[in-house]
């Protein structure tokens, strides 16, 4: 007998989503059979572009509770399965046919944990997170917290199965202006005081609080609150790992380099597959000065991003940086440091290639020329593709 096909319900709360919104849905148009908007009052062109992909759109009042507002939308869902994303998130295109592979009958609750691409302001760089998006329509499974809300407390109660998978979602969330982010950041850190408040045994709360005190700057109140994470977690490895990297970075930040290397080195040992912790330790060292030792960690991060890049092993809730990034910043080590060989080389390594993109291309030339490195600048000049001559850079 044929069996019969999983359906998909895709499940969204959103406000004044209009410039997020459209790519969204573009996104999974191919892989939902139904699409459930939850508006929360918005008074853009939101709710219009959600009608347009044939979304069915429910209006609820804002209670200052994520979870509340996700339970509300899930209610609507008929399909046999839920994937739940916010306006600022995009299935990439890889993932469709694997999320259509797992879309199978199952006997149990089961939630897959998906990787979160996290895109950092400057545009290059990833931090990548975790979580249970793509789950079974099982009627017991419901999300808890006010912020950053999780399905995993019902799913465990429900004796469900956490599962991983190999599809991955884009956010954009935190590629948001300074005022925008601000925002944001005061609004949940509202929710997050009320839900430690309200839970203060729950070390995720305190974490969570933690990294919204981190993303605002406030880097003594986030290590404070870490640390109260640490006492009381219960974290699967990825995210303990996490953890110890978030308290390096806030030491670090606080200029305490001693306890910022231990906890790198703690997070080393429980995982030496990641990137996080090797680009904590290479940037403490640069802030000692001990600039071979920085190099040396810097090197090994390169190592692990190209395994990462390349999917020799699989990364949660660390970061993925740009490869040329990490080559560029060498060569600059190396230049400061007056070995023009080894800077070349690098430099070279840069623009080798693919055309070089001008803003790159003025970068290197000149840092060459603040080291004082004329000639390097002009040898890095005669090697690029599509720049024709130092004026093209504003040199003189």
């Amino acid at each position: 007998m044929k069996r019969k096909k999983q359906k998909l319900s895709v499940c969204m709360i959103v406000k004044n989503e209009e410039r997020f919104l459209k790519e969204c849905l573009q996104s999974v148009k191919k892989v939902a059979d139904q699409i459930v908007v939850l508006d929360t009052g918005s008074t853009d062109n939101t709710v219009a572009i959600a009608r347009q992909f044939g979304a069915e759109i429910y209006h609820y009042q804002w209670q200052d509770d994520f979870a509340a507002a996700r339970n509300a939308s899930i209610k609507y869902a008929k399909g046999d399965w839920i994937l739940w994303l916010d306006a600022d998130e995009r299935l990439e295109a890889d993932s469709v046919e694997q999320l259509q592979q797992l879309l199978k009958p199952e006997t149990k609750p089961v939630a897959y944990l998906v990787t979160i691409k996290n895109l950092l302001p400057d545009g290059k760089h990833f931090k990548l997170s975790t979580g249970h998006r793509l789950f079974t329509n099982y009627k017991r499974l419901y999300f808890k917290g006010r912020v950053h809300e999780q399905l995993v407390y019902s799913l465990a109660q429900n004796k469900g199965e956490e599962r991983l998978s190999k599809i991955t979602l884009l956010h954009l969330g935190y590629a948001l202006t300074k005022e925008e982010q601000r925002q944001k950041d005061l609004r949940n850190r509202q929710l997050l005081l009320k839900m430690v408040s309200e839970q203060p045994e729950n070390a995720y709360a305190y974490y969570t609080l933690a990294q919204n005190y981190a993303l605002s700057g406030d880097f003594e109140q986030a290590l404070h609150h870490y640390l109260i994470a640490l006492k009381k977690e219960t974290f699967q490895l990825s995210l303990k790992r996490q953890l110890l990297n978030n308290i390096s970075e806030a030491y670090l930040k606080t200029n305490q380099l001693k306890k910022a290397e231990q906890f790198a080195q703690q997070s080393l040992q429980l995982s030496s597959n990641q990137v996080g912790a090797y680009y904590l330790l290479y940037q403490i060292y640069w802030q000692q000065q001990d600039y071979s030792r920085a190099i040396n960690w810097l090197q090994q991060l390169r190592q692990k991003n190209q395994a990462a890049l390349q999917k020799q092993f699989h990364l949660e809730n660390d970061i993925l940086l740009d490869d040329k990034e990490i080559v560029l910043t060498l060569g600059k080590i190396y230049l400061r440091l007056g070995d023009i060989p080894r800077a070349e080389s690098y430099f070279m390594e840069v623009i080798a290639g693919e055309k070089t993109p001008l803003p790159v291309a003025k970068k290197i030339v000149h840092y060459c020329l603040q080291q004082n490195e004329p000639v390097l600048a002009l040898a890095i000049l005669k090697q690029m593709n599509g720049v024709a001559d130092v004026e093209m850079l504003h040199v003189k």
